[in-house]
């Protein structure tokens, strides 16, 4: 895929190092010859064209020449949307602490959350591994399906993966050599569930590595030099080429984050859809957009067309100037003159007064590039699942008025994609979350919850109001969704808010005695202002059943979530 450049365009493309896609720094094309021949064909002519749109680079053929990167901006949008901005933990309160205040700071869990969302839509599918270092800290980590071999059963649980890690990645010029860490997870012929560590010494280079055949056996421990030696001990591995039990409770530990239910392709495939799978038409089209617009600005540049006589004339000077010196015109010259700025024509017949040299300029449509470039960006966004506005925000509006139901339809598909991928990603975060939880010691009663997609933000606030407003929802889900807090901010947030009704309440402290009276008097009773928990139509009264706590301590005891 790639647009037919003008010639003078693809020579200064040549010596223009940063003015196309850069070549991939991941050479993966011995990854893809290990493949079972029958995954062969669909990770090189599916998986393989939307990583290299989806990375913004140059993978061989694929994605060369001029490019606007824009399926990585749309994988990075996407990503964005889709992991929101605040992760919550629901469930037992002890593990939910140790979750938010402890593990998933240490571990950056926001960062692993990330990597896993946008391998997943770079490649349709990414593989979640639990894992156990030195100092007994349990992690996870994400591998993108073309650094991971997998084998799956019906039910596409794992029942085997190797997975390919590099070791020693410094950037000091101190280490003789790199080496890949080749971890395999299987059950071996007895039923139990082993790891295997392999190191091989890396060859190529680090722009283009050759990946090791993991069949083969590896270097023995006590052979390798003594900082691969460390760099490994700081994993946790002290054995090589040696079936090792493996401590998980789930499985073999690995998981798979798939984009969609089903794979288009192949129906039986564990696998999903990458999310430039069925766009990649319309990113060449926003690639050929781009090209043809530069191609106009380069052209606009200006040209002066000049009679190939006047070539002539200067031939003849020449031979005046420096006689005996051959000279000759040729239609070679119109490439090596190496001045793009001038045109020569030869006419039928010259005449010096009606040929003089003529200035042209192209005309430079940027209007009609626009438009074709954002009408094929709007149709990559929709066919990839999301309303074109929350993946650009910078695409302009028509001409006409939108009216509300083209809005809502717009918002409603980003809303159902971000739904529809939290319900295939979210239950396979609780199991690889809970076998964390299982290996720290603490109960798995614990589910993790990403925000929703709110779309018009003004426009969902002034709708919580207006339903708190007419008694349809409790003051406290509205404060919870106009916020965005988790329950046990929610709890804190209300009761701030009922210090300071009573604190403005102006009847607030008044003796018992008068305060019977007044609700004696059903008239002076309907004046008073509320000051009662869920006065909005939640039912809610104030024995703290439903509502807010009555103190403190009741506060803390509540689920923590975060």
């Amino acid at each position: 895929m790639s647009f037919q450049l003008p010639e003078y365009i693809k020579n200064y493309l040549s010596s223009a190092k940063y003015r196309k896609p850069f070549d991939s720094f991941v050479s993966n094309g011995t990854f893809y010859a290990q493949l079972n021949y029958q995954w062969m064909d669909y990770m090189q002519t599916v998986v393989r064209p939307c990583i290299a749109y989806s990375t913004a680079s140059v993978d061989g053929n694929i994605n060369s020449l001029l490019s606007t990167s824009a399926g990585l901006a749309i994988t990075k949008g996407a990503t964005r949307l889709i992991v929101g901005d605040k992760i919550f933990f629901n469930g037992d309160d002890e593990a939910c602490k140790f979750l938010s205040d402890i593990w998933s700071p240490q571990t950056n869990f926001n960062r692993i959350l990330s990597r896993a969302v946008n391998f997943m839509f770079v490649g349709g599918t990414s593989v979640l591994k639990a894992n156990r270092d030195a100092r007994g800290r349990n992690t996870l980590s994400v591998s993108r399906i073309d650094r991971t071999m997998i084998s799956t059963d019906e039910n596409g649980e794992i029942t085997s993966a190797v997975f390919f890690i590099s070791l020693l990645s410094k950037m000091r010029n101190d280490v003789e050599t790199t080496y890949w860490l080749v971890e395999e997870r299987k059950y071996n012929e007895f039923g139990d569930s082993v790891i295997v560590y392999k190191v091989f010494s890396k060859s190529g280079t680090e722009k283009s590595p050759v990946m090791p055949d993991s069949g083969l056996k590896g270097i023995v421990f006590e052979r390798l030099p003594k900082k691969v030696q460390a760099e490994l001990r700081a994993l946790g591995i002290t054995e090589t080429n040696t079936e090792l039990p493996l401590p998980c409770r789930d499985g073999l530990g690995v998981w798979l984050l798939s984009r969609t239910a089903t794979n288009s392709c192949i129906p039986d495939a564990p696998l999903g859809d990458p999310l430039l799978y069925g766009a990649l038409d319309l990113l060449w089209s926003i690639d050929v957009v781009f090209s043809g617009s530069l191609t106009d600005v380069l052209n606009g540049e200006g040209k002066i067309l000049v009679p190939k006589q006047f070539l002539q004339d200067t031939l003849n000077r020449l031979q005046a100037q420096y006689p005996g010196t051959e000279f000759k015109v040729t239609t070679t010259e119109l490439n090596t003159y190496h001045d793009d700025s001038f045109v020569y024509v030869m006419p039928s017949m010259f005449d010096k007064d009606k040929m003089s040299p003529t200035p042209i300029q192209f005309d430079i449509r940027a209007e009609q590039y626009g438009k074709m470039w954002e009408m094929y960006e709007r149709a990559a966004c929709v066919r990839a699942g999301f309303s074109p506005t929350s993946i650009f925000p910078y695409l302009t509006p028509d001409n006409s008025t939108k009216t509300a139901t083209e809005v809502t339809a717009e918002e409603n598909l980003t809303r159902a994609s971000v739904r529809e991928i939290h319900g295939l990603i979210i239950p396979v975060l609780n199991r690889a979350l809970r076998e964390i939880l299982y290996q720290e010691g603490f109960s798995d009663d614990v589910q993790i919850q990403l925000t929703d997609y709110i779309g018009n933000k003004m426009q969902f606030d002034d709708n919580v109001r207006q339903n708190l407003t007419a008694g349809l929802i409790p003051q406290e889900i509205a404060v919870k969704q106009v916020n965005n807090l988790t329950e046990s901010e929610t709890q804190e947030y209300m009761a701030k808010i009922r210090i300071d009704e009573k604190r403005n309440d102006p009847y607030d402290g008044l003796s018992e005695e008068y305060q019977g009276i007044l609700n004696d008097n059903s008239e002076q009773t309907a004046q008073l202002p509320s000051v009662g928990v869920g006065r909005s139509g939640s039912g809610n009264t104030g024995d703290g059943a439903q509502g807010i706590p009555e103190t403190d301590t009741e506060t803390a005891n509540k689920p923590f979530n975060r």
